[in-house]
């Protein structure tokens, strides 16, 4: 079985999804990582993060993953935005600046 199967169960996050989310709860509100960065912490594709994100981002907080060029994910329409201001993150317009938030873990 790939990663990508492994990555989605109807039991719960398997241990590669599970890595993911563990990554994602430790990064601190007003900080942000990159897909590109999750998934180099776990020798994955960001892809593959965007999948685990995609079937259990309730579990986590979201909101703190960001494109490579600072800006969230679109598809909760502008809730990271508003989320991410009401941490504190530090932004330049619509998109984080990665300068001052970025969280390497």
């Amino acid at each position: 079985m790939s990663e990508l199967s492994n990555a989605i169960s109807e039991e719960g996050p398997p241990p590669f999804a599970r890595r993911v989310l563990d990554i994602i709860d430790r990064i601190p509100p007003g900080r942000v990582m990159t897909y590109g960065l999750i998934a180099d912490t776990v020798d994955a594709h960001p892809r593959l993060v965007g999948r685990v994100m995609t079937h259990w981002a309730d579990e986590t907080q979201w909101h703190r993953v960001v494109y490579a060029n600072g800006t969230p994910a679109t598809c909760h329409g502008n809730n990271a935005l508003v989320l991410l201001r009401g941490e504190g993150t530090p932004m330049h317009g619509d998109r984080v600046d990665l300068v001052h938030a970025l969280w390497d873990g």
